[in-house]
Formats: structure tokens, sequence, C-alpha cells
């Protein structure tokens, strides 16, 4: 990452959002639901950027850059607990599939095809019905079914290093299954895990968003995907563009940070260990 001054870029990026998660909510300026009004006694509705408010204020008085902060913390933790769960699912799945083999392998991608057939949204709409409108249902609507891609990767790389000559040693030395897959195979597959777990979180984000957007997450919630559909639902989102552009901005700078981050460090670590290999 310090060889490579984009990777730390936005690095400094990601990091600046995961500030904004943990601190947001103690340095917002104004309550997220506190009411403002002008000198006359008027609500200020609609308002555009001031002093008193950087970003103006929302259709109910609201101060946009408040909720802003506020909404960095769920946000975070939805990239966070929902690209865990890609990655954790994933990663399981395809290292015992690609290096067990067999039936197992069999079970296991036939699994993984399966849930390849099940579209997201529809999903997320009959199991929130069943769990509720919440924060952590949409989270597991995520995690339960974008693992798919990760487990199909990864399985192919670990199909490729248990054919390093050190894992055949491991193996014809008596070495436990356990142990070679500990051992050996995930720190190979690490920087492809490192990959997928920023795709997760960047996916996470993104989805959580479209589907608070379609109305199937918690309202309630002020994350950035929140404040868009409430700009929506208001009729405003064209024309008090402070209320809309910022948080689907944050959106998109996190996921495609969350992405170039990944993909420097997977193709960083992946020429490492070409030249490892040759060594």
């Amino acid at each position: 990452m310090i060889r490579d001054r984009m990777t730390a870029f936005y690095f400094g990026v990601l990091l600046t959002v995961l500030l904004m998660g943990v601190f947001g909510p103690m340095i917002a300026p104004y309550g997220i639901e506190q009411i403002h009004y002008d000198q006359s006694g008027q609500m200020l509705r609609a308002e555009g950027p001031s002093l008193a408010h950087p970003l103006g204020t929302t259709f109910n008085g609201y101060d946009v850059l408040s909720r802003l902060l506020v909404g960095a913390r769920p946000t975070v933790l939805t990239g966070i607990i929902g690209g865990s769960m890609i990655l954790s699912i994933g990663t399981a799945i395809g290292v015992t599939a690609g290096y067990v083999g067999g039936r197992t392998e069999t079970a296991l991608m036939r699994f993984t095809d399966f849930v390849y057939g099940v579209p997201l949204i529809p999903f997320g709409i009959v199991l929130i019905t069943f769990l509720g409108v919440g924060f952590i249902p949409s989270i597991m609507v995520i995690g339960l079914i974008l693992w798919r891609g990760a487990a199909r990767v990864i399985r192919a790389q670990t199909l490729t290093v248990k054919q390093y000559p050190f894992v055949q040693v491991a193996k014809a030395s008596g070495a436990s299954t356990p142990h070679i897959i500990f051992k050996h195979i995930l720190p190979n597959v690490a920087p492809m895990a490192v990959f997928f777990l920023s795709l997760g979180v960047g996916y996470a984000i993104m989805l959580q968003a479209s589907l608070t957007f379609l109305g199937v997450a918690d309202p309630f919630i002020p994350s950035w995907g929140v404040m868009i559909r409430n700009a929506f639902n208001s009729g405003y989102m064209a024309t008090a563009w402070w209320w809309s552009a910022p948080p689907g901005l944050l959106i998109a700078i996190t996921v495609l940070s969350t992405f170039m981050f990944g993909r420097g460090i997977e193709q960083d670590d992946g020429e490492s260990q070409n030249n490892a290999i040759a060594a």
C-alpha cells in the first residue's frame, strides 16, 4: 500500500468514511430530528445551503449535514457486517469444496449454482416479510445471497494452491486436513479473499441502499440510503439537490474506494506470491 499511491489514496478515503461512522453522531451540529425555523418562525423547509446549515435542510426542516454524519454509522456497519458474511460464507464453501473435492465439492457447488438462481430483490422482500422490516434482516438478505461469487473464485484458487509442492509435502507427511487448510491454503488465497471482502463491503452498502429505496428496510434508521429515499418521496429530489446528492455521492465514492482498494491489495499480493513461488 505504501508503494502504490492510488491504493493508499483509496485507503485514506475508506478510513475517512470509517471515522465518520465512529465519530459522526458526536460531531453532528444538530439532532437528526431537530426542526429548524427562520427568524419569523417559519420552518426552513428544503432551504438551500447556508452558514448555519452548510448542506441545507430537508422538507421537514432537518439539517442535512447532521443526518449525513449520523447516517454514516449504519452505512459503515452495513458494509462491515455484510462484507464479513459474504467473505466468511464464500471462503468456507470455496476452500472446503476446492481442497476436499469429491462428493463434498459436487454438493457444495450445486448448492452454489442453486443460490445463483435466487433473485436478490424478490428474495429480500420474501425474507423481510417473515423476519420483519429492520436493519439486521436487510443485511442478512445481502449476506445469504452474495457469497456465491466468492465461493466459486476461491474454490478455483484453492484447486491451484493445493497443487503447490509445499502443500503436497505437507499432505504426504501426514498433516491433517484442518492443518493444511489453515496453515497453507488460507494464507495463499488471502489476497483474493481480501478482494472479495472489499467487493462485499461495496455490494452490501449499495444493495442496502437499494432495499431501503424500495421500502423493504427500516426507514427510521437514518442511513444514506434512507436519505435518498426520503428525498425522492418528498418530491424534492431534483430541486433540493443538497439533500439527495451528498448521500448518493458518498455511497458511490465509498463503493468505488472499496473496490479499488481491494483490487490494489489483491494485485500487489498476487505479484509478491508469484515472485516467491518463482524464487
